[in-house]
């Protein structure tokens, strides 16, 4: 079964740093068991900004830099370089979803594609949703052990909808 693992954004900023918050920090563990376990394609979003991020229509409803392009915000962890480095492909993506990943995806005729990353109900909501209109049967796994936010109802609303979608959360 060709398979792939994207992994959303889990970016230092999110977990400690501009945007973090403790719940990010806790998901450490899981997503190493996970991709050391994995066997198919790694794929990494990463969000990316520049300086003129507060002049654009996110940065004006969410007016915190992060993730700017060539800091430490914008990389991934340490212990996920290696992750990183077996990628098969990583893509910076200036908003919550990634049409190139769909793109990716929907070329690549995976048969299953599995999700964890930041944040649950934003960024990894909405690349599951590009995933599920890129790949017609494609089945498409959450690890809700390996996402989080920093709201809990908005988390739980995102996986209600996300089971209406036949998105398997395990």
């Amino acid at each position: 079964m060709k398979k792939a693992f994207v992994l959303v954004d889990y970016q230092n900023d999110f977990i400690d740093g501009a945007l973090g918050f403790e719940k990010a920090a806790k998901l450490k563990d899981e997503i190493k068991r996970l991709l050391e376990n994995f066997d198919g394609d790694i794929l990494i979003t990463l969000d990316t900004h520049d300086e003129n991020y507060l002049n654009t229509k996110e940065g004006i409803n969410l007016p915190i830099k992060h993730c700017l392009k060539g800091t430490q915000g914008h990389n991934v962890p340490s212990f996920c370089e290696p992750f990183k480095q077996r990628a098969k492909k990583i893509f910076e993506k200036h908003t919550f979803g990634s049409l190139e990943l769909a793109q990716f995806l929907k070329e690549g005729q995976y048969e299953q594609i599995e999700f964890g990353g930041l944040v649950s109900h934003i960024c990894v909501f909405h690349n599951i949703i590009l995933a599920f209109n890129a790949g017609l049967n494609t089945k498409l796994v959450l690890h809700k052990n390996a996402t989080a936010s920093f709201d809990e109802d908005l988390q739980n609303a995102a996986f209600k909808l996300l089971e209406a979608f036949w998105v398997e959360l395990v």
